[in-house]
């Protein structure tokens, strides 16, 4: 029944006209960015695509996907690229290599990626190449006259691989485009915000929308603060109800590993947990914590064979230790008509304080971000007039802070804020894939570093 209504509900809104003026030729006036969607399937056909065409400052410049008509499960209504091309007035590729032939690809200022997991390693790769490529050309000692350059802007969508050695190999190139940029400019990157890499790269993103929201800037500038001092324990549960999707097989991009024989499991740690990963490892900045060791056991889909849950003890390097809970199997459906509410507990305690954050995404008044103070035994509500927020879900409007900080990283601004950079993404890969093979061992894994 949850299933079927979801279904129904979104094939409600798929069906409604979009408008749009038919005139969408590249645009280079500086004040507008030419993007360009890889991957036009369910969540980007009824989230990305509609945000991106209501945003004055964005040019929807091209749409990749490997397929004529993609398909979903999710959404039985989706659209063929042909359609797509006319709703939205641009060009349609088939894969990234056509696109980076062509003038639209090699004049685009960046790309959302919202492809199958599997996919992103090998997406990452050539655009990070393409970026390299007009970085190196621009600053080539054989040429006279430098040329002005534009340098490449990738979301990914989460997470950012499901192999950690791939989202090793993904933010090893981009500290390497950071490093050849720094060798080669007297002054270095003339920016203050971490999350430029420069060498032809401007930002890598993670769309864990969580991690842009105000509560979560709060929350990781308070920790930088110092004022909770050393991070010593950390706790985390994450319940969202999406049963409907872990159990139907035919959902085999949610609930399969892939055929690397590299990924050992699929289901709601890759799904979901991610995104509460990337929350923890975002606010406590990376080297508070770092993921050392993980045992994990799971219960999974008796007709999918998907995690639909987890418990998880994580050790990290400076000897932290943090407890992560994860389900699916909580009732309802976060897509139906009304939607059921995900909820979300998170606790972090350092040596002066402590932070608690908790509520149900759908009610902003059911949670509230809290510091404790041992120091004056105070507690003080952050963000007050916010109350609780977490994933950014809406389908209305021109999207989450995490699409908007990607739009200003195109638009050359360097104030856009990094909530989830790729050593996010790769905490996060990292703690997830040793959670799998310690559920498969039944022993404490090592972190694959």
């Amino acid at each position: 029944l949850f299933r079927q209504s979801a279904l129904d509900a979104m094939a409600n809104y798929f069906q409604r006209p979009i408008v749009y003026n038919g005139d969408n030729n590249d645009v280079d006036d500086g004040t507008t960015a030419n993007i360009v969607l890889i991957g036009a399937g369910w969540w980007s056909q009824g989230w990305h695509l509609p945000h991106l065409h209501r945003n004055e400052k964005v040019n929807i410049s091209a749409i990749v996907d490997s397929t004529p008509h993609p398909k979903s499960n999710l959404n039985p209504h989706l659209e063929p690229l042909a359609t797509l091309a006319e709703r939205y007035d641009c060009p349609v590729y088939h894969s990234v290599s056509d696109l980076l032939r062509d003038r639209v690809g090699k004049t685009m200022d960046g790309a959302i990626v919202c492809t199958p997991h599997s996919t992103h390693f090998g997406i990452g790769k050539e655009l990070i190449a393409e970026g390299q490529r007009r970085y190196e050309e621009a600053t080539n000692d054989n040429i006279e006259e430098k040329v002005s350059y534009r340098s490449i802007n990738v979301l990914m969508e989460k997470p950012i691989t499901t192999n950690a050695r791939e989202a090793k190999e993904l933010h090893s190139l981009l500290m390497n485009r950071r490093e050849e940029h720094a060798k080669k400019s007297s002054t270095g990157l003339s920016t203050t915000n971490d999350g430029v890499i420069g060498g032809g790269v401007g930002c890598f993103l993670i769309n864990h929308s969580a991690n842009y929201r105000p509560q979560a800037r709060a929350a990781h500038a308070l920790v930088q603060s110092g004022k909770l001092g050393t991070i010593r324990h950390v706790t985390a549960f994450f319940a969202s109800p999406l049963s409907w999707i872990f159990d139907d097989p035919a959902n085999t991009g949610w609930n399969e590993p892939d055929n690397s024989g590299e990924m050992l499991g699929n289901g709601f740690a890759w799904g979901q947990s991610s995104h509460l990963l990337a929350w923890i490892y975002h606010v406590t900045e990376n080297e508070h914590l770092v993921p050392s060791r993980v045992y994990c056991a799971m219960t999974t889909s008796e007709a999918t064979g998907a995690d639909v849950s987890h418990a998880a003890t994580v050790t990290c390097q400076n000897g932290a230790t943090f407890s992560l809970s994860g389900t699916s199997l909580l009732p309802g459906n976060a897509h139906s008509d009304p939607p059921v509410s995900k909820r979300v507990k998170i606790k972090i305690f350092g040596t002066k304080g402590a932070l608690f954050f908790s509520g149900n995404d759908r009610d902003p008044s059911s949670g509230k971000l809290e510091w404790l103070s041992s120091e004056n035994d105070t507690v003080e509500i952050l963000c007050p007039e916010l109350g609780f927020q977490f994933e950014d879900i809406d389908q209305e409007g021109i999207g989450p802070e995490s699409m908007q900080s990607f739009i200003d990283a195109c638009l050359g601004r360097d104030d856009y804020y990094p909530g989830a950079d790729s050593l996010v993404g790769l905490r996060s890969v990292q703690t997830i894939d040793a959670m799998y093979r310690s559920h498969v061992s039944g022993n404490c894994e090592d972190v694959k570093s």
